[in-house]
């Protein structure tokens, strides 16, 4: 596997946690909409027998569901790509292994990680460097068929 190839297996739990945050952002967002239009957990009125919803609020509330649905199936996909990703991590030495995991599964800064192993900034990326390059010499997660249909995460 390439470097390249490498450090976008890498990135495949970064992005995809960016995204959770991203939708757990947007949900919050539109319950607070909803709320603020008096929409409640149940804006429900009785009129003639029928049982009418405000259309402001039933869309924002389809909203909400197709968010959660994703965040649901996006949580699902972090999980497996955490666990895929740790058991190859696991694989290196140290210090390639903690600070692969930390940058690439923790969500960790170089900075943090540089505090947290008593390295200098520039010992951490260049341990990173070399993590990245010894990584790469590890059999790949995934096929190419993956990373072609799999990159709008």
């Amino acid at each position: 596997m390439e470097i390249k190839e490498a450090l976008k297996e890498l990135n495949l739990y970064r992005k995809a946690s960016k995204r959770m945050k991203y939708i757990k952002q947007q949900i919050a967002e539109l319950d607070d909409k909803k709320y603020s239009i008096g929409g409640g957990s149940q804006n429900l009125g009785v009129q003639g027998g029928q049982v009418c919803i405000d259309e402001k609020i039933a869309v924002l509330v389809d909203k909400i569901n197709t968010y959660r649905q994703d965040l649901v199936d996006l949580d699902l996909y972090c999980l497996g790509i955490q666990q895929d990703l740790e058991r190859k991590i696991y694989k290196l030495h140290e210090p390639y292994c903690s600070v692969l995991r930390g940058y690439y599964v923790e969500s960790k800064t170089l900075e943090m990680l540089a505090v947290e192993h008593n390295y200098t900034f520039d010992g951490v990326k260049s341990i990173k460097y070399r993590g990245v390059k010894l990584y790469a010499k590890l059999p790949p997660l995934f096929d190419k068929f993956y990373y072609e249909n799999n990159e709008k995460i």
